[in-house]
């Protein structure tokens, strides 16, 4: 019986259809029949067959390494030697979504500044009409009555040094809506700042990142100078990419402006190039570049 015929029985056995066992490997299902019919010839490279057929016989209750093993004769050769007793699906979706403490502060203060700010100018505003309502009355207007109905009416001068404390307080008033004004230019560069892309941890194959950005638009840019597998997934668990990305197809882009996270999964790190808005995505020191990698990339949320 060969490899592909054992595989099915098992399947069946269990009661699984192809379906089933496609969203459980995240294999599509036109490769799982291939597997099935010994068709090895109709998955994307020698490098997937035994990827696919290991992680087949996981699924279905059998001895991966002992299956291969027994059967090596019937599948192709692989150009590459990896050991993918590596291989981990660590899907975890994040189930809290935490905010920038700071991104949250910015907006209160800006309200309470203009509040301060407002407030002040009325207070100003308020006391210049009671300075200039507020007369003494012995400044009345004098009338000679001594003279005829014809002659001048004369007004007292006015008071030199209230004059000058409005002008100071005019002076004040301006000088205040410039502290105002440079705070508010201070807390929109503060809000401008550049944007961070950090490696927040890497282990058995499976990088995290987070990405701390308040650009609006965000593009993913993925290139390859050889041919790599690759697989891109969104917070919805949507595949965005799933085929052979060559040299020629290179660079495929991607809008995730409204995306928590992407997920990849890709083989041959030294020949792939992953950037977000010309931000470059740096592999980990310690990554294997003949294992199949998983990377989660999170946008402004705690990959923890």
């Amino acid at each position: 019986m060969q490899i592909g015929e054992i595989l099915k029985e098992a399947r069946l056995e269990k009661g699984l259809s192809l379906a089933e066992v496609s969203k459980m490997t995240k294999i599509q299902t036109r490769h799982l029949e291939a597997v099935e019919k010994n068709e090895f010839s109709l998955i994307p490279g020698n490098f997937y067959v035994r990827v696919f057929i290991k992680e087949y016989a996981n699924t279905v209750g059998l001895d991966a390494n002992e299956l291969l093993e027994e059967h090596q004769d019937e599948i192709p050769l692989s150009d590459q030697a990896i050991d993918y007793s590596q291989l981990q699906r660590s899907r975890q979706k994040t189930t809290s979504v935490k905010s920038s403490p700071f991104a949250t502060i910015i907006p209160t203060i800006v309200v309470l500044i203009l509040i301060i700010g407002v407030g002040f100018f009325i207070w100003r505003f308020a006391l210049n009409q009671n300075n200039s309502s507020d007369t003494d009355p012995s400044e009345e207007i004098q009338v000679d009555q001594s003279s005829g109905a014809g002659d001048e009416v004369s007004l007292p001068p006015a008071d030199e040094g209230e004059e000058n404390q409005n002008e100071e307080d005019q002076d004040n008033l301006a000088d205040d809506e410039d502290v105002v004004d440079e705070e508010e230019e201070e807390e929109e560069e503060e809000e401008e700042e550049e944007p961070e892309l950090n490696l927040i941890s890497f282990e058995n194959n499976v990088s995290n990142y987070q990405l701390i950005t308040s650009e609006e638009s965000l593009e993913l840019v993925v290139e390859s100078s050889n041919a790599n597998w690759l697989e891109i997934e969104d917070d919805a668990g949507e595949r965005l990419y799933y085929a052979t990305l060559s040299s020629n197809d290179s660079p495929v882009t991607f809008d995730i402006s409204e995306e928590e996270y992407v997920y990849l999964r890709f083989g041959e790190p030294g020949t792939i190039s992953i950037s977000i808005n010309d931000l470059e995505v740096e592999l980990a020191e310690e990554m294997s570049q003949t294992a199949v990698q998983e990377l989660w990339l999170y946008i402004n949320e705690d990959p923890a």
